[in-house]
């Protein structure tokens, strides 16, 4: 175990290999990156170099950045609905739900659902998306949509772009950047370099019980943990690629992509809409359960860390509050990206132009610890610029 924490990059170290000598993570990369360049990429525990983790929900904003170039040319607005282009989808109360309301999370389709064999098949797919019933009035609040917008989103870029969503992504945004290591989709034939994700940990009962004034079922978070896993270890589907959490990278190539979110070296994106998607907050509802009071904070496909820090959560078992700022909660305000299930942390932070990632390929179950932890390492980064 690499011990020496007299350098932020040390203590990142330090910090990264304790999760991985406590078998909280038995495979971690990080990266960091600034004005286009790597400063630091280094893997931990079973993860070689040249391996690819699962990046969960971190794959949202990639998959947005096409839709980005689509509002940039004109295809589509963000207040197109999504019945103007794809007539089918407006039944049962659907024909008012936006593509910004796919963008921020409040189309009200939270928990809607699609049953894993209908999902390889396009019209089957859609057919199924079609009789989804939106929970709540689309707009009206905000509650974080796992799959269903992001399976939206994909239709919506097939039908305006005439590709396949996955080959849409790799020929407009992936290969112009040169990021042939994160991919959305991945054969079976390319899966060997893929490492398997594992739950770890113990479920925090009283701490979610404090937050959430309510007992936990852990049958239901199993069942949950059981769902994310197959997403990151079935070679099925991981070949299909599921629009808003299967994509898979080494965390270089992601620190990367975060630079030509702040960059636009490569002229992917019309300025004003990239400048939109990265900087303006469009969705401020109140955020998840674990976010205390503090406001969600989306833009049109990512998350921002805000000027509000809200009021810090009081855990039993934890010494100091838990910080509930996004990313370490030492950016600046103007800090923009988005987390992923199992660990993964994904951003970019325009005052100091650093762009950062983590994946793991362990899912802590004691989620409060993880955040703590991951709060402990991102801190650290600012202080590379």
């Amino acid at each position: 175990m690499r011990t020496d924490s007299s350098t932020p990059l040390s203590a990142m170290r330090e910090q990264v290999q304790k999760a991985v000598d406590d078998g909280i993570w038995p495979a971690a990369q990080f990266a960091v990156a600034r004005h286009g360049e790597i400063l630091a990429f280094e893997s931990f525990g079973e993860a070689r170099d040249g391996d690819r983790l699962c990046m969960f929900s971190t794959t949202k904003p990639v998959v947005a950045s096409v839709v980005w170039q689509l509002l940039g040319e004109g295809r589509i607005t963000l207040d197109t609905k999504v019945a103007e282009v794809w007539p089918e989808f407006g039944v049962h109360g659907k024909d008012t739900i936006t593509l910004e309301h796919l963008l921020l999370h409040t189309c009200g389709l939270t928990n809607a659902a699609i049953d894993a064999a209908s999902l390889p098949d396009r019209e089957t797919r859609t057919a199924a998306i079609a009789q989804w019933e939106p929970e709540w009035e689309p707009g009206s609040r905000y509650e974080y949509h796992g799959l269903s917008a992001h399976w939206v989103l994909a239709e919506l870029i097939e039908r305006l772009t005439g590709q396949n969503y996955r080959e849409a992504l790799r020929t407009r945004v992936l290969d112009p950047l040169g990021l042939d290591r994160l991919e959305l989709g991945v054969p079976k034939e390319r899966q060997g370099d893929l490492r398997q994700v594992v739950s770890t940990g113990e479920y925090p009962l009283d701490a979610l019980e404090a937050i959430l004034g309510r007992r936990v079922d852990v049958s239901i978070l199993e069942a949950g943990d059981a769902a994310v896993r197959a997403l990151a270890n079935d070679p099925e589907t991981i070949a299909l690629g599921v629009p808003g959490a299967n994509a898979f990278s080494d965390a270089a190539s992601v620190a990367l992509f975060y630079q030509e979110l702040l960059h636009n070296t490569a002229g992917l994106w019309r300025p004003d809409i990239l400048a939109d998607a990265t900087g303006r907050i469009r969705n401020t509802f109140p955020a998840d359960p674990m976010r205390s009071d503090a406001p969600a904070n989306r833009s049109i496909g990512l998350v921002l860390a805000g000027d509000g820090d809200g009021e810090a959560l009081h855990i039993p078992g934890l010494d100091t509050p838990l910080q509930v700022r996004a990313y370490g909660g030492r950016t600046s305000p103007r800090a923009f990206g988005h987390v992923g299930a199992g660990g993964q942390s994904t951003w970019a932070d325009p005052e100091t132009a650093l762009s950062f990632c983590l994946l793991t390929s362990g899912m802590d179950r004691d989620a409060v610890r993880d955040h703590a932890r991951h709060t402990a390492i991102e801190s650290l980064v600012p202080e590379l610029a």
